[in-house]
């Protein structure tokens, strides 16, 4: 039987890595289409095209002692202004509300601080609550790359099972994706180093000021996060920043440079980049300021659980072993690959057992 289950397996995981291939190389490029420079209008600019000297710049100031401590990169909010709409009724007389504020969020580095905030979508947060109808803990979940919507978004995670299991569920749209991308979004995040990096920032920010306007609403109940691919780094830089009573980063990236450069392999992007003298210690050394591996961990090993998938080419489970390293914590490999996560209810119910073992929900049976 046990070599049955390890030969379906393996197969599970080679058809996941196959998907993953398909749709990789149009994934590559639409990273690859926002390129690492600044583009400021009121800044006289540098030499038209000469990407490693912007990018030596975009290092200068993200490693300022200040900016990379933190101390000046993830400010702490105030609470939010929210407004919130019903959307309908859930079981056990919960609610299903939308939330939206103005972010007050504002670009560390001045000199693309216009250029950031030009996309007005991005300038609101948005969030779907599944709601209980006393104080319980809640969970966030962050999507992935190109993710967001609520309606896909609600099937991508088991929000209605979560919320069967006495916590509240949130749904947070990331920077410029969901209700914040639309026509005209930028790429986030992709080689625009300045964009990446104030991106995750304000990825950081909004989080933070979720967590404000939920203690303030219902006393300060715990809090657990979980995200995957994209949201999966959110969930282990946040861990960085806030103490989470459970952080569960899946299939997760663990570094944005690392990633981005090796997807570019063989393609004219990176060929291009490296006739510059751009460098993947050079990228490294500009994203580092966001970057978890870089990071102290606010969120002790027993409550970190880092899930990949066997078979994920376009977020390889090494990625995961890394932050699992760095966090000391358990990693858990599931069958299939980044997309056709085929062995996802068993990542789930070690979810559901950590968030047990962390005091959120009552044991299960």
């Amino acid at each position: 039987m046990k070599k049955r289950q390890d030969l379906l397996g393996r197969v599970g995981s080679r058809i996941g890595s196959a998907v993953d291939d398909a749709i990789l190389g149009a994934l590559s490029r639409r990273f690859s289409a926002g390129r690492p420079r600044v583009r400021a209008p009121k800044v006289e600019p540098l030499e038209h095209g000469d990407r490693r000297a912007l990018l030596a710049e975009a290092i200068a100031f993200y490693r300022r002692p200040e900016i990379l401590s933190g101390e000046r990169f993830f400010l702490a909010p105030e609470r939010p202004r929210v407004v919130t709409e019903r959307r309908g009724a859930l079981p056990q007389g919960g609610e299903l509300v939308d939330l939206k504020w103005e972010s007050a969020f504002v670009p560390a580095w001045e000199r693309v601080r216009e250029d950031y905030q030009s996309h007005a979508p991005n300038r609101d947060a948005y969030v779907r609550l599944l709601r209980q109808n006393r104080a319980a803990p809640t969970i966030v979940c962050l999507h992935g790359y190109r993710g967001g919507a609520f309606v896909l978004e609600e099937r991508a995670f088991p929000t209605r099972w979560l919320y069967s299991l006495g916590l509240n569920v949130v749904l947070f749209q990331l920077p410029f994706h969901g209700h914040r991308g639309g026509p005209g979004a930028p790429v986030w995040p992709s080689v625009n180093v300045a964009r990446a990096n104030e991106g995750f920032a304000h990825a950081i920010y909004d989080l933070r000021a979720l967590r404000r306007w939920l203690d303030e609403v219902s006393g300060r109940q715990p809090l657990a996060v979980c995200g995957m691919s994209l949201g999966g780094y959110t969930t282990a830089l946040l861990a960085t920043v806030e103490k989470l009573d459970l952080a569960v980063p899946m299939i997760p990236v663990a570094s944005f440079p690392d990633l981005l450069w090796d997807h570019g392999a063989g393609r004219p992007e990176r060929a291009r980049a490296e006739r510059e003298g751009i460098t993947v210690e050079m990228l490294r050394q500009a994203m580092e300021v966001h970057t978890p591996l870089s990071r102290v961990p606010l969120v002790p090993p027993e409550r970190v659980l880092v899930v990949s998938a066997e078979g994920d080419r376009i977020a390889p489970p090494e990625h995961a072993a890394r932050l699992a390293r760095h966090f000391g914590a358990e990693e858990l490999r599931f069958v299939g690959g980044h997309v056709l996560q085929l062995g996802r209810r068993a990542a789930f119910s070690a979810l559901a057992r950590r968030l047990a073992k962390a005091g959120l929900i009552p044991e299960r049976s």
